[in-house]
């Protein structure tokens, strides 16, 4: 048998006499395949300049954009980004914040086991964001501890999505309103420590209701937002003075529960996930009138998470974009500057980018300097007590 460096030399060789095609070269190395292929030069792959079949491209196209980036080559492949994000990396290698506009608090960037803590802090400091995080997606505690060794009082720790998912896909949504079910006592028990040390901000993101407004139909479920886990989970959040971000999109009967939840404990903060989703700014307001704990998170409200093809077919859903605000939701921002915050819900470079670029134009430029400070970062600093 020949050794694995020997073959290696063998192939480079090959490819450099033209023997080979570089193909089997860059089939590993995730910025090699989209320079290969890359026409236009735009730093990503699209279907028109994808060479294989299309069914191939789009189980790369995890995000479903329409376009292949080097980071969901190295997804897919299970390699790390070259030069990127390997464990050798030092905190220096993020630069530095960039505050020569005002600053961000992004409420909603779940730490995702595919990205680097140091990549996630490099587009930070690149964007002049300041604080950021949310629960994990996947990965449970060790991910989001990752996360905050790594960044620090700059990132915000929310716990329990993850866990609260698999009991999900595990028993049921009977077993999510029980607080008696052994996992979730489980994860109580956990979340209290993490609490209590000091490790935590708050719980979520929680899927009260995503039935209609999650892209993974594994985890879309509807569930009744007073049950007892969600009381007993605010009634922690409130001991610690963190809040719970809840999805839960603007079904008549999850609000109705939702304004119920929030009665039970007035001391709690819930943080609206998205701000109801697929909400009018009239919608909005009655419930933010009548509950002075419950904000809302402006994310997946304007693109790039939120697609184009969302936009045509429930254009009310967009509340801002590239340049514009709408108009009844400016108006309701200014009424209750106190009550919103902003968030990007996304895991690629370009898309962060793209998303505080819309954050900044879209929607502070178009709010009074005292309420865009407020949403930029102001609100949060408060609620969620980051230093």
């Amino acid at each position: 048998m020949y050794k694995k460096s020997t073959i290696n030399l063998l192939v480079a060789l090959a490819v450099g006499l033209g023997i080979v095609s570089s193909s089997a070269v860059w089939a590993k190395n995730p910025v090699a395949a989209v320079r290969n292929m890359d026409n236009n030069g735009d730093g990503k792959v699209s279907l028109n300049e994808w060479s294989k079949p299309p069914f191939v491209f789009k189980k790369i196209d995890f995000n479903g954009d329409g376009f292949i980036t080097a980071q969901e080559f190295a997804k897919k492949w299970g390699v790390p980004m070259p030069g990127g994000s390997s464990a050798n990396k030092s905190i220096s290698d993020a630069g530095s914040l960039d505050e020569s506009n005002t600053i961000i608090a992004d409420v909603h960037m779940h730490p995702h086991p595919e990205n680097h803590p140091i990549d996630q802090l490099t587009w930070m400091n690149r964007n002049g964001v300041k604080w950021a995080g949310q629960g994990e997606i996947k990965g449970g505690r060790a991910i989001r501890e990752k996360y905050r060794k790594v960044m620090g009082s700059r990132f915000i720790p929310f716990g329990g999505q993850s866990a609260l998912n698999k009991i999900y896909l595990k028993h049921g949504i009977s077993a999510l309103e029980n607080e008696n079910h052994w996992m979730f006592k489980s994860l109580m028990n956990e979340l209290e420590d993490d609490f209590a040390s000091g490790k935590l901000k708050g719980i979520g993101e929680l899927f009260g209701n995503n039935s209609k407004t999650n892209p993974n139909p594994r985890i879309r479920r509807k569930t009744q937002i007073d049950a007892p886990t969600y009381l007993a989970m605010l009634d922690l959040v409130a001991r610690y003075g963190g809040a719970m971000t809840l999805h839960v999109q603007m079904d008549e009967d999850s609000v109705e529960q939702l304004e119920v939840l929030a009665d039970h404990n007035t001391k709690g903060n819930i943080i609206w996930a998205h701000c109801g989703n697929n909400s009018y700014a009239i919608d909005v307001r009655g419930v933010l009138q009548r509950h002075k704990n419950i904000y809302c998170d402006l994310s997946a409200r304007h693109s790039p998470k939120l697609k184009d093809k969302v936009i045509r077919k429930r254009p009310h859903q967009e509340i801002f974009t590239e340049y514009n605000l709408n108009d009844d939701w400016r108006e309701l921002i200014e009424e209750m500057p106190d009550r919103f915050m902003v968030g990007t819900d996304t895991k690629t470079e370009t898309h962060y980018d793209e998303g505080i670029d819309n954050i900044r134009n879209g929607l502070l430029a178009n709010l009074s300097q005292e309420t865009a400070e407020k949403v930029a970062y102001k609100n949060a600093q408060r609620l969620l007590d980051l230093h």
